[in-house]
């Protein structure tokens, strides 16, 4: 089977067909509407979930898809790849395989990273109760990088002031500043939202009445974004020494998880982060069962020339949401050009996320049969 043939053209075909194939392959089927949000051409959005295997399974793997919407394009085919060429009939004995497709189904729909509030759902797993994580940095970035034009003009001045502030804080910590997380601008960058999103407490209601029963969860977050071509890059957020980093370090090798291997392929030091659907989740279940797993990351983009051109894909999803508008003249081109970052047509980017994602299903799930039997523990007590 064609790798090409796993990958849709929009949203609303990935869902079809992602529905279809889940059916057809005997999963049990779960799928809420969004209460508010449409797509481009005024369509309903759904975040779904199919649950493969036996219900009692103490071995769970939870693999998730467009987390980070116009992202969705590589998990979502990833996905769909696993259930026509794997299948159930693949699983350990006492494993199941739990997908969540379109975690963020208005990210996916327009082509855009955040929701429909402008959250990044890799930040907003917090407990919005308590006083949010402090980015001082953050104040003095913004005004540089909510530009009305994104033109030659907005370029010279952003180098200008970008300049000054590197000679104070340095490159890293102004990369940290703008990627870990912010919760004072809702019309900025990665901004982390100050109450649980739409998705966010789907995924939570989904987790905590459907894995009560399990004892081991494997986690896999489908992304896509960093420079390459289809090669995979996994961000293991368990501390070293824990279970969870043994266990991921055994599925994937040690040099997946590697921190200088992990920075190379990323292409810098890796931000800090916080709120992610990882922890969340891992919180979530921590009380009956032990976690293991990653974000794992297709490379996707082309190389950029320049610092300046590394924010673009940003700086155009921040101008469409807040100073252009979706219907703007220059609209099309932006969404297009995000599209090519985080989901190209490539033939040989389509052919390596498949390849490699299948790759990483059969070790996940070959890990998780193995970690069932080391505990003497199939089914659920």
């Amino acid at each position: 089977m064609s790798a090409q043939s796993s990958f849709s053209d929009t949203y609303a075909e990935a869902r079809a067909r992602f529905v279809r194939a889940a059916a057809d392959a005997g999963a049990q089927l779960f799928s809420y509407e969004h209460p508010s949000a449409t797509g481009p051409m005024g369509e309903t959005l759904y975040l779904d979930a199919a649950w493969f295997g036996p219900r009692d399974a103490a071995s769970v793997l939870i693999n998730t898809s467009g987390t980070h919407g116009a992202e969705g394009y590589g998990g979502s085919a990833a996905q769909l790849a696993w259930i026509e060429q794997m299948g159930p009939a693949s699983l350990p004995p006492g494993t199941a395989l739990f997908m969540i497709h379109a975690v963020n189904p208005f990210g996916f729909a327009w082509g855009l990273r955040g929701t429909e509030n402008n959250v990044d759902l890799n930040r907003n797993w917090l407990d919005h109760s308590k006083p949010h994580p402090a980015n001082p940095l953050y104040a003095e970035v913004h005004p540089l990088m909510c530009p009305r034009h994104i033109d030659k003009g907005f370029a010279n001045e952003l180098v200008m002031q970008s300049t000054k502030l590197l000679s104070v804080h340095g490159q890293w910590a102004l990369e940290e500043a703008i990627t870990r997380g912010q919760y004072t601008h809702p019309d900025g960058f990665h901004f982390g939202g100050l109450r649980p999103e739409w998705s966010t407490e789907v995924i939570s209601a989904l987790v905590r009445r459907e894995l009560s029963q399990a004892r081991r969860v494997g986690f896999i977050d489908w992304h896509s974004g960093p420079v390459g071509n289809g090669e995979l890059i996994f961000l293991c957020f368990s501390k070293p020494g824990s279970v969870g980093f043994a266990q991921a370090s055994e599925w994937w090798g040690p040099r997946a998880l590697d921190p200088e291997h992990v920075n190379a392929l990323w292409g810098s030091k890796r931000p800090s982060r916080r709120g992610i659907v990882f922890w969340g989740i891992e919180n979530l279940v921590k009380d009956h069962a032990d976690f293991a797993g990653a974000v794992v990351e297709f490379r996707s983009a082309r190389a950029k020339d320049n610092p300046l051109e590394s924010l673009r894909i940003s700086l155009l999803e921040r101008w469409l949401r807040f100073e252009g508008g979706f219907n703007a003249p220059e609209a099309p081109r932006y969404f297009e050009e995000i599209r090519e970052d985080y989901a190209p047509r490539r033939e040989s980017w389509r052919e390596n996320v498949i390849t490699n994602a299948l790759t990483t299903y059969e070790q996940t799930l070959a890990g998780l049969g193995r970690w069932a039997r080391e505990t003497g523990s199939l089914a659920a007590d």
